[in-house]
C-alpha cells in the first residue's frame, strides 16, 4: 500500500511535538541515573508465586493464594503480544474464546467456558481499575470494548472467572476483565514508543509518571493512530487515538488515599464482515447425525481475496440513506467511532480497630457511531442476479399492483402499458404470464455501475450489501462504597460490607439499507434500471446510488436503567494463614424504562416535484421504513448470587482451591431493547410466569504450584447455565374442548398449552496452564495453556403439533412431536483451545540482548449454529505468530512481530451452509464466512526512562 509523503509529515509533526513535551522529563531521567529494565528481565527476576493481583479481592492478595480462577498479563506481556484489539489479548487467557478478532479493532465477540455466544461481552463485562467502564456490557451497536483501548498506561489486565467476580461487580457472570492503570512512583518514569506496520499503519504511545509532591503523583498518556485497515479498505480505515491520566493523593500516615482519573477517548476503527465463500457442492442438508463439514483445503473465495480483502472500497465508502431526517451521506470510514469522556474519583480511609472505608465514583458520557457493511448471500453472475431482479422486483410487484387494481404503483406505470380505460377489468384475475406478454414495456434489468455508468459485464458476480447504520448517545454513572472492618475470630477476617448504585441511559437510531454491488477487491455500487428489448431504460431507476432500499428497517430506542446493588465479603485466613476462605452474597436490581420505536411504517417518500414512473423517478424511494408506534417496556428485575471458595497453601510455592458460586445476569440493554422480556404470556387467560434472570452455577477444583523455574496451574470447573426462560405454546389436540368435522379435529378450537423451558448450557472442562525455564538453557522459556471442554444445550425440550396429510394433501389429524436440542454442542464453541508460546533470550549465551518468541494457537471445529437444520461445521484451524526484541540499549528497545506467520486461511464464524444455495457457476455450493486476517508485519521502537 502507498503511504502519501503529507501523512507522514503530519506523523513528523506530532513525533516532535511529544518529543518537546517530554523532553523535560527525560532529561531529569539522564541527570537521576536511572536505569531502565527490560520487560524479559524483569520477567525472569520475578517469583510468580508473590505476584500480587487486585481483582476479585477485598486484601492484597498473591495470584497463588486466590480462592478462584484468576489469570493476569504484565504490561510487558501484552507488549510482547501485540495484540491487534482487544479481543486479541483476551485470546491468551485461558477458557476465551474471542473469535480471532477478525471484526477489526472494536466490536468483536467473546465467549467465557461455553457460555452462550450472544454477541460482543454479554458475559464478561470490562473493567477499568475496578469500575465499569460503561455499566451494560451488552448493549446494541455498543460493544463493550469500544471503550477499552490499552496502551503504555495499562500496567497489567487481569480476568477473574466466577466466584467474587460475581460478587463484587456487575454482570460478572462469566468472566471479569479489569484493566489496571499505570499511576505514579516516587520516581519520574515514562516512555515513548512508535509502530509501524505493513498496512500502512503507523501508531505512537507515550506516558510521563512520578511524583510531583511529598504527597501527590500523577500519571498521564496515550496514544494516536492511523491506518489504511489490515484490510484493504483503498481509504484511511483505523484513525484516532485516547488521552488518560490520574493524580493520587496520599496521606503522610497512609491511612488516607484520594484519586482522580480523567479519560477522553475518540476513536475510528473499521468494521469488517463476513466474505462470500464456496465449497464444493452437496447434495443433502446437514443433520445433527450427518452434519456438512467444511474442508479447509477446499474453500475458495468469491470475488474477494480471504487475507486482506473487504467488501469495503473508495467507491462505496459513501452512500446516501433515506429516513425521516430527509437525506443523508453515509461515510464508512466512520466505522466504529466511539467519542466518550470518563471522569472517575476514588479514595479510601482506614480508621482506627481495623475499620476502613472506601468508595468509588465514575461517569462516562459521550456517543457511538457504528458503520458496517453486512455481506448478503446472494452472490451470482450479473445475468442471473439481474433476471432475478427483473422477477422479482419488476414483474411481481407490478403484477401484484394491477391484480389489486393500484393503478398509481409506480411499477406498474412505468415498467408496464396500462389500458386508458377500464384497466382494473383488464388486469383482474390475470395470469402473470398473460400479464407480461400483453403489458410489458421492460423486457429485463440492466446494470451500471455508479461510478463511470459502464455496464456490468454477463460475467461479473453480483450481490447485495447491507449497511448498519447507528448513533448511539450514551451515559453511565456507577458508585460503589464499601466498609471494611478486620478482627480475629479463628484466625483473621477482613469482612467487606458494599452498596452499589448505577444509572445508565442508552439512546440508538438504528437504521439499514440494501445496496447493489460487484464482489470483487475494490467493489463497486451497481446502479440498475429496466429496459426494454433494445436496452433503452424503461420507467424508473430500481436504485439511487446503488441502493435499491436506502430506508429499510431498523429502530429508535431511548432506554434508561436505575440499578442497586449490596454485597457482603468475607475473607478469613486461619491455621497459621495456610487457609483462606471467601464467602460473599450479592443482591441487586435493575428498574428498566425503555421506549422503542420499530422502523416498520412503510413511507413513499418520492418528492412532489417527481413524475411517478418516469425515468426521472426512482422506487427506491417509494419504500422507506420510518418510526412507527412506540412500545415501551417498565419493569423491575432482581438477582441474588453467593459464592464460597477456599486455598489452601501447603508450601511457599504450593497450593490448592475450591470454588462454588452462583451468579446471576439481570437483562441487558439487548434484552430491554428488543423487549424480549416486556410483556406478559397469557395462555387461557391464565397468566404465565416467566423468569428474566440468568443464573450460572458453577463449581471449581484446582492447584497451583508457582517457583521461577516452574509453574503449574490446573483447574477442573462444571457449570450449568440456566437463561431465562421461554415459553412454547402448542395446541392441547387430546382436550375434550376439542371439536371435529367430519372426524378431523379442528385445531383452533383445542385449548392452548404453555410450556416453559430453558435453552441452557451444562459445560465440564479443564484448563491448564504451564511455563518452564530450564535451568540447564539458559534464557529458555516455554509457556502455555490448554482447554479442553464438553458444553452441551440441556433443558431444551418443548412439544410442537403437527399435521397429518394425506396422498393428496388433505389433512386428515393431527400428533404431537417432540423437539429436543439436549445434547448438541452450542454454536461457534470449540472443544479445545490450545496456545503455546516459546522464547529464547540470546543474552545469557551469546551476550547479544535479543529475544526470540513465538505462538501457536489452536482452536477446534465449531458449529454454526446449534439448529437442527442445515446443520454445519465449521474446520479447526490455528494461528503461528512470532516475533524478536532487541535491547538496543538500556532505554531504547526494538521489537518487530508477524502476526499470522504462515498466512493460515481459515475462519472464525459464518452462516450455516444451505445445499440448494449454489455458487455462480452452479458446480459449488456458496456461503459468508468471517476469515482470518491475513500475514501482517509490525516494527516499533520503544524508549522508557
Amino acid at each position: 500500500m502507498t503511504y502519501p509523503i503529507n501523512r507522514y509529515n503530519r506523523y513528523i509533526t506530532r513525533s516532535a511535538a511529544l518529543a518537546i513535551c517530554l523532553a523535560p522529563a527525560l532529561v531529569f531521567a539522564q541527570q537521576q541515573g536511572g536505569t531502565a529494565v527490560s520487560g524479559q528481565q524483569s520477567a525472569d527476576g520475578a517469583d510468580p508465586s508473590a505476584v500480587v493481583i487486585v481483582t476479585g479481592v477485598t486484601k492484597s492478595t498473591t495470584k497463588k493464594n486466590a480462592t478462584f480462577s484468576i489469570n493476569t498479563l504484565t504490561a510487558e506481556e501484552i507488549q510482547r503480544l501485540a495484540p491487534m484489539s482487544t479481543a486479541d489479548m483476551l485470546a491468551n487467557f485461558p477458557g476465551i474464546y474471542s473469535e480471532g478478532g477478525s471484526a477489526g479493532e472494536a466490536s468483536n465477540n467473546i465467549t467465557v467456558r461455553g457460555l452462550p455466544v450472544t454477541g460482543g461481552y454479554r458475559f464478561a463485562p470490562q473493567l477499568i481499575d475496578g469500575l465499569p467502564a460503561y455499566e451494560e456490557p451488552e448493549a446494541p451497536f455498543m460493544n463493550n470494548d469500544i471503550f477499552i483501548r490499552d496502551d503504555l498506561m495499562t500496567e497489567s489486565v487481569e480476568l477473574v472467572k466466577g466466584g467474587p467476580g460475581g460478587i463484587l461487580y456487575s454482570n460478572g457472570l462469566g468472566a471479569t476483565v479489569n484493566h489496571v492503570t499505570r499511576t505514579g512512583g516516587d520516581h519520574l518514569a515514562g516512555g515513548y514508543k512508535i509502530e509501524y506496520a505493513d498496512y500502512g499503519f503507523i501508531r505512537q504511545d507515550a506516558f510521563v509518571s512520578g511524583p510531583l509532591s511529598p504527597n501527590l503523583t500523577g500519571a498521564v498518556g496515550g496514544f494516536y493512530r492511523r491506518s489504511d485497515g489490515v484490510r484493504d479498505t483503498g481509504y484511511t480505515a483505523d484513525r484516532g487515538g485516547q488521552v488518560r491520566g490520574n493524580l493520587v493523593y496520599t496521606s503522610n500516615d497512609r491511612k488516607t488515599t484520594a484519586r482522580v482519573d480523567a479519560l477522553v477517548i475518540n476513536d475510528r476503527t473499521a468494521f469488517y464482515q463476513n466474505l462470500p465463500i464456496s465449497v464444493p457442492r452437496f447434495l443433502n442438508s446437514g443433520t445433527p447425525a450427518n452434519p456438512t463439514k467444511i474442508n479447509q483445503d477446499t474453500i475458495e473465495p468469491l470475488g474477494i481475496d480471504f487475507a486482506h480483502g473487504t467488501t469495503a472500497s473508495p467507491y462505496n465508502r459513501k452512500f446516501n440513506m433515506i429516513g425521516e431526517y430527509g437525506t443523508r451521506t453515509i461515510d464508512q470510514a466512520d466505522g466504529i467511532h466511539p467519542d466518550f469522556k470518563m471522569f472517575t474519583l476514588s479514595g479510601s480511609h482506614e480508621l482506627q480497630d481495623g475499620w476502613k472505608l472506601s468508595a468509588g465514583l465514575r461517569h462516562t458520557t459521550g456517543s457511538n457511531g457504528f458503520n458496517a457493511v453486512f455481506t448478503g448471500n446472494d452472490t451470482a453472475t450479473s445475468t442471473n442476479f439481474l433476471n432475478a431482479r427483473y422477477q422479482n422486483d419488476v414483474i411481481s410487484p407490478a403484477h401484484g399492483a394491477a391484480l389489486a387494481c393500484n393503478l398509481n404503483n409506480a411499477k406498474l406505470i412505468g415498467f408496464f402499458n396500462v389500458p386508458g380505460s377500464q384497466a382494473c377489468g383488464a388486469f383482474a384475475n390475470i395470469s402473470r404470464e398473460d400479464f407480461i406478454k400483453r403489458y410489458a414495456k421492460a423486457t429485463g434489468v440492466a446494470g451500471r455501475y455508479l461510478n463511470d455508468g459502464s455496464a456490468v459485464p454477463a460475467s461479473t458476480n453480483l450481490n447485495f450489501m447491507i449497511p448498519f447504520v447507528a448513533d448511539v448517545d450514551a451515559s453511565s454513572t456507577s458508585l460503589d462504597l464499601k466498609t471494611q472492618k478486620s478482627f480475629e475470630l479463628k484466625g483473621s477476617h477482613d469482612l467487606t460490607l458494599g452498596v452499589y448504585k448505577s444509572r445508565y441511559s442508552y439512546k440508538p437510531n438504528f437504521q439499514q439499507a440494501l445496496l447493489v454491488s460487484d464482489v470483487a477487491n475494490q467493489s463497486r455500487p451497481v446502479d440498475l434500471i429496466a429496459v426494454d428489448a433494445q436496452g433503452n431504460q424503461v420507467g424508473p431507476s430500481l436504485t439511487q446510488g446503488g441502493a435499491i432500499l436506502p430506508g429499510w428497517g431498523g429502530f429508535v430506542s431511548d432506554i434508561r436503567g436505575d440499578g442497586n446493588a449490596a454485597y457482603l465479603l468475607d475473607h478469613w485466613e486461619t491455621m497459621g494463614k495456610k487457609l483462606k476462605i471467601d464467602a460473599g452474597v450479592r443482591w441487586q436490581n435493575l428498574k428498566a424504562d425503555g421506549v422503542r420505536r420499530d422502523r416498520n411504517v412503510i413511507t413513499d417518500l418520492t418528492p412532489s416535484n417527481v413524475i411517478v414512473g418516469s425515468t426521472q423517478d426512482t422506487t427506491a424511494d417509494n419504500e422507506v421504513s420510518l418510526p412507527g408506534a412506540p412500545q415501551t417496556l417498565n419493569k423491575t428485575y432482581h438477582g441474588f448470587g453467593w459464592s464460597l471458595g477456599g486455598n489452601y497453601s501447603f508450601s511457599k510455592a504450593f497450593a490448592v482451591y475450591g470454588l462454588a458460586s452462583d451468579s446471576f445476569r439481570l437483562p441487558s440493554l439487548e434484552d430491554i431493547n428488543n423487549l424480549t422480556t416486556a410483556t406478559t404470556t397469557v395462555v387461557n387467560g391464565k397468566t404465565v410466569e416467566v423468569s428474566a434472570v440468568e443464573h450460572i452455577r458453577q463449581y471449581e477444583m484446582g492447584l497451583r504450584y508457582l517457583t521461577r523455574g516452574f509453574g503449574a496451574s490446573v483447574a477442573a470447573f462444571y457449570n450449568k447455565f440456566s437463561p431465562r426462560s421461554a415459553v412454547n405454546i402448542y395446541k392441547d389436540i387430546q382436550s375434550s374442548q376439542c371439536t371435529s368435522a367430519g372426524g378431523v379435529t379442528q385445531i383452533n378450537s383445542c385449548p392452548d398449552v404453555a410450556q416453559l423451558y430453558k435453552r441452557g448450557i451444562q459445560n465440564v472442562g479443564a484448563e491448564v496452564e504451564l511455563s518452564w525455564r530450564p535451568a540447564a538453557v539458559d534464557g529458555l522459556e516455554l509457556k502455555g495453556n490448554v482447554v479442553v471442554q464438553n458444553p452441551k444445550v440441556k433443558g431444551a425440550s418443548y412439544t410442537t403439533t403437527q399435521e397429518d396429510k394425506d396422498a393428496q394433501g388433505v389433512i386428515t389429524g393431527y400428533h404431537y412431536v417432540q423437539v429436543s436440542e439436549d445434547g448438541r454442542r452450542p454454536r461457534r464453541l470449540p472443544k479445545v483451545m490450545f496456545n503455546f508460546m516459546p522464547s529464547y533470550d540470546l543474552k545469557p549465551l551469546t551476550d547479544i540482548p535479543v529475544s526470540l518468541y513465538a505462538q501457536y494457537q489452536y482452536y477446534g471445529s465449531r458449529f454454526s449454529e446449534a439448529s437442527d437444520n442445515n446443520v454445519t461445521l465449521f474446520p479447526s484451524y490455528h494461528i503461528i505468530n512470532a516475533g524478536a526484541q532487541y535491547q538496543i540499549t538500556e532505554r531504547l528497545s526494538a521489537h518487530l512481530h508477524v502476526a499470522n506467520l504462515t498466512n493460515q486461511l481459515s475462519f472464525t464464524e459464518g452462516d450455516p451452509l444451505f445445499n440448494d444455495l449454489l455458487s455462480p457457476d452452479g458446480s459449488r455450493n456458496r456461503g459468508v464466512a468471517r476469515p482470518l486476517f491475513g500475514r501482517t508485519l509490525r516494527f516499533s521502537l520503544t524508549y522508557m526512562f
